[in-house]
């Protein structure tokens, strides 16, 4: 019988032997601390600035992607649902687009394609050092209503799991 550590070890060697793939494929769910509250500035694709700061009292998701990247096309119908079915709570998704290639016009069409009704962001990689360990896109980070990062998903997440990492933040 596997209890307690040892437990824990089988699934990190799993997701070991599965590697970044089984990372971006299967998503990983951990929870994050941070010492202070989190800050966060950009201007969205159709140039509307808008700071992480202005979204206190509010849960935010911040999902990092591209467009070339699989997991992440195939999570946005989702986010896109996700984002429509809570627009009059107090429940936020950012979408952190790390294309380098693309245009903030090309992005806002791509964003457009997918009905995304959220802020869609073009931003420099380096710009997310704020939200600490990024091991592969799809990543998507909760920030808490005080300001704080309390979780992250690595890979595809679907709107059960956004809901399950509110509720497991509380």
């Amino acid at each position: 019988m596997r209890t307690g550590f040892w437990k824990e070890f089988g699934s990190l060697r799993r997701i070991r032997v599965w590697g970044f793939s089984g990372l971006m494929l299967f998503g990983v769910m951990s929870q994050v601390s941070v010492a202070a509250p989190v800050d966060f500035s950009a201007t969205d694709v159709n140039g509307h600035v808008h700071q992480l700061s202005a979204e206190r009292g509010n849960w935010v998701f911040i999902n990092i992607w591209a467009t070339w990247c699989p997991p992440c096309r195939k999570e946005l119908p989702e986010l896109a649902a996700f984002a429509r079915a809570h627009k009059s709570d107090p429940i936020k998704i950012w979408g952190l687009s790390v294309d380098t290639e693309q245009s903030a016009d090309e992005i806002a069409l791509f964003a457009q394609s997918f009905n995304l009704s959220y802020p869609v962001f073009k931003v420099d990689p380096q710009s997310l050092r704020v939200f600490g360990n990024i091991p592969g896109i799809p990543t998507t980070f909760l920030v808490n209503p005080a300001g704080d990062i309390v979780a992250r998903h690595v890979g595809g997440v679907t709107g059960q799991e956004l809901t399950r990492m509110i509720q497991q933040s509380q």
